[in-house]
């Protein structure tokens, strides 16, 4: 049986393809890609599985099992680094480094992140951070937005969002899990994520105190399931 961790990572965040494209376009600009809060998979193994050579980093070991299980089934390579996004090293510089799907929003400080970066990145390589900049608060009255659901080993996975909180610093997204096993028994948890509240100006700031520059801001529309996105390109 796949890790709970996992589990909750593919039901919650696995399904979301909007961003491929772009991952895609720019990985295909590079000669190497370093994935940031990688998770089990969802942009690396797409990118590996078209030929691109990534490596995928995340704090949570667990996850990045799952995607070198996932990996090695079909075939591919890639390496993997366990390490916290504010404070981390490689052995060799990357030409992109991308950061999907509001990982630096989850981040509690931002500095440490950016002087790892601008470390791993090689001279004229790129970074692309995506941020959700379109989250509207929403108080759980119903009608309550359709629940993300998956399977793993004769359970199923409900995650099911019921308040989206904002205010000027943080937007705290409230969901209620629910596992269902073979014989019907349920166990429900309460999920609380906090994703601070960014600018792509805050980050073009942040990010020149490290000789990163801005230089183009790209937009992924929302999807039923998921909300609009900026993602914001530096070049090294």
């Amino acid at each position: 049986m796949t890790p709970e961790v996992a589990v909750w990572h593919d039901v919650e965040c696995g399904r979301y393809e909007a961003d491929l494209p772009l991952w895609k376009e720019l990985a295909s600009e590079a000669q190497t890609t370093l994935d940031i809060g990688a998770g089990t998979g969802r942009v690396a193994l797409r990118l590996a599985y078209d030929g691109h050579a990534v490596t995928a980093l995340d704090i949570d070991g667990d996850l990045l099992a799952v995607l070198t299980e996932r990996a090695t089934e079909s075939g591919l390579a890639v390496p993997t680094i366990t390490a916290d996004a504010t404070d981390f090293t490689v052995e060799r510089p990357f030409d992109l480094i991308a950061v999907p799907m509001q990982t630096v929003q989850l981040l509690p400080a931002r500095d440490g992140f950016f002087a790892s970066v601008r470390r791993a990145l090689a001279p004229g390589g790129r970074l692309a951070i995506a941020i959700a900049t379109e989250l509207e608060a929403y108080d759980g009255a119903p009608p309550l937005p359709a629940p993300d659901i998956g399977h793993d080993g004769g359970w199923t996975f409900i995650s099911q969002p019921v308040a989206i909180r904002v205010d000027d610093h943080k937007a705290s997204i409230e969901r209620v899990r629910q596992r269902v096993g073979p014989d019907q028994e349920r166990i429900t948890t309460e999920d609380l994520i906090e994703l601070a509240v960014v600018t792509p100006g805050q980050l073009a700031e942040e990010a020149a105190q490290h000789g990163l520059e801005a230089e183009e801001l790209r937009h992924i529309p929302e999807t039923l399931e998921h909300v609009a996105s900026q993602v914001v390109l530096f070049r090294g």
